[in-house]
């Protein structure tokens, strides 16, 4: 506070306290007047010194004694340069509302106007400021509920992998008993096919020979019929039998042996795989087969 402005008010407040007001307070005493004037002069040196509560103190103690509404405008003074925002405002209304015409009413209308704004402006930014840490609040939780859902995923991924190593997948249990069975199953024996080419051409051989007999039989009762009573139909049937019969004869015999050959073979054959061929041979001494491949 200036010089001059200090004592400005000093001399107005000095004025203010002995001056006389109508009131229906009772009348204050000259002794009520002089001790609230020293306590207002020591309340405005220790607001120049800076010491703002000392200053506050000294003021409340002056207004008891002697409620000028200049000591509400000192109150004001003294809380606003301490920072007390609410307790300044309500000062400066108060004196005010007392002295709307005094002498530090228009200094009072710019101060207070000057704290409502600065009161509003903190009110925005404290609001911003918990807007912003309502928005941290609820990232910093989504953070933790996506390291949560991650750290699930990445726990069942690894449990699925451990089951997976520890039981045996559908393919090894499906094909463990197929692997099983063909490594069980006896192999066939080496000649098998041979035997049963033996057998179909024997059996082949077998029903030529019955056919040959059969014809053979019936060869006998036409040539009987015909010693007794000549009949040309039969005398052409008996030479159509007769030449069925050697041939049945000799298809059979060569089918029977070469059905028991065959069955020979494969039943005396090794386990190689290795199998049998045929050659001509032509010389000067042989003509005929030559049978190569493993024998027993």
């Amino acid at each position: 506070m200036s010089v001059l402005l200090r004592f400005a008010l000093l001399c107005s407040i000095a004025l203010a306290l002995y001056a006389p007001r109508a009131s229906a307070d009772p009348p204050v005493t000259e002794e009520a007047r002089a001790k609230a004037g020293e306590y207002t002069t020591q309340g405005l040196a220790a607001q120049d010194a800076g010491d703002y509560d000392a200053a506050i103190g000294l003021y409340s103690k002056a207004y008891k004694l002697v409620p000028h509404p200049l000591l509400l405008f000192n109150l004001a003074q003294a809380n606003r340069l301490a920072g007390r925002v609410d307790q300044a405002i309500a000062f400066y209304q108060r004196y005010l509302d007392e002295e709307p015409r005094g002498s530090q009413a228009k200094a009072a209308r710019e101060l207070l106007a000057e704290l409502k704004a600065r009161k509003a402006e903190d009110a925005r930014k404290a609001e911003d400021a918990r807007k912003a840490e309502d928005a941290r609040k609820a990232e910093d939780a989504r953070k933790a509920e996506d390291a949560r859902a991650a750290q699930v995923r990445a726990d069942e991924a690894r449990k699925a992998e451990q089951t997976s190593k520890t039981q045996p997948s559908d393919s090894v249990v499906a094909t463990a008993p197929v692997a099983e069975l063909t490594a069980a199953s006896p192999p066939k024996p080496p000649g098998r096919n041979l035997r049963l080419a033996g057998l179909v051409t024997g059996s082949a051989g077998a029903a030529s020979l019955i056919v040959a007999t059969g014809f053979s039989i019936h060869s006998h009762t036409l040539a009987r019929d015909l010693t007794r009573h000549f009949d040309p139909d039969k005398e052409r049937e008996l030479n159509r039998v007769n030449g069925i019969v050697p041939v049945a004869w000799i298809s059979g015999a060569i089918l029977v042996g070469a059905g028991a050959t065959l069955y020979w073979l494969g039943h005396t054959r090794d386990e190689r795989k290795d199998g049998l061929a045929l050659a001509p041979v032509f010389s000067g001494q042989l003509t005929g087969l030559v049978v190569s491949g493993p024998l027993p």
